[in-house]
């Protein structure tokens, strides 16, 4: 999950402002619009918290990675608009960059308190594996001479990847939770 998220993020901040300069928009557009990626996290990181603390965490987490998937989806076919892209971009950082937030904060739960720092850190040093990817992943794409359309129907199957993972790993906790104990009326 760390590392199909990061593969997502990273393909799409490196390879965002070319795709667009290559659909006819100028590199100072480019990087405007790119720029929404990053504000699209932010904002989705605060959301994403707060639902995760109203509901189950990993549902919510699942949702906004396939929410992110389906704006990824959208990126290939939007170019001819700038509106839609620009909120395309948005959608796709507010899910993927959002949701990483959510993970590091799901996954600290998931440790001991002495081992909190070291767990969260191994989470995020496999994760960087997709750091690495995604940027290669990107140029393995373009190589490939596909349409835009294509590229980021492909680009999203790591969104999905990890919608999926989440939600086992939210049925194998729930799998694992003690039954409640009954307290005795006194």
């Amino acid at each position: 999950m760390f590392a199909s998220s990061s593969t997502i993020f990273y393909l799409l901040s490196s390879w965002l402002p070319l795709l667009i300069t290559a659909a006819g928009f100028s590199m100072k557009n480019a990087s405007l619009m790119a720029a929404t990626l990053a504000t699209g996290g932010t904002l989705g990181a605060i959301l994403i918290g707060r639902l995760m603390d109203r509901f189950d965490p990993h549902g919510v987490l699942a949702v906004a990675y396939l929410i992110a998937g389906g704006f990824v989806v959208l990126l290939g076919s939007a170019t001819a608009s700038p509106a839609l892209l620009v909120f395309a971009i948005f959608g796709a950082g507010f899910g993927v960059a959002g949701a990483q937030v959510g993970v590091n904060a799901l996954a600290a739960a998931y440790c001991t308190t002495a081992a909190r720092a070291t767990g969260v850190s191994w989470a995020n040093a496999v994760g960087r594996i997709g750091s690495v990817l995604g940027s290669m992943v990107g140029g393995f794409l373009l190589s490939l001479g596909w349409d835009l359309s294509t590229v980021f129907t492909v680009a999203a199957a790591p969104a999905l990847a990890a919608a999926l993972a989440m939600l086992a790993k939210g049925w194998r906790a729930r799998g694992r939770q003690p039954a409640p104990v009954a307290v005795p009326a006194e």
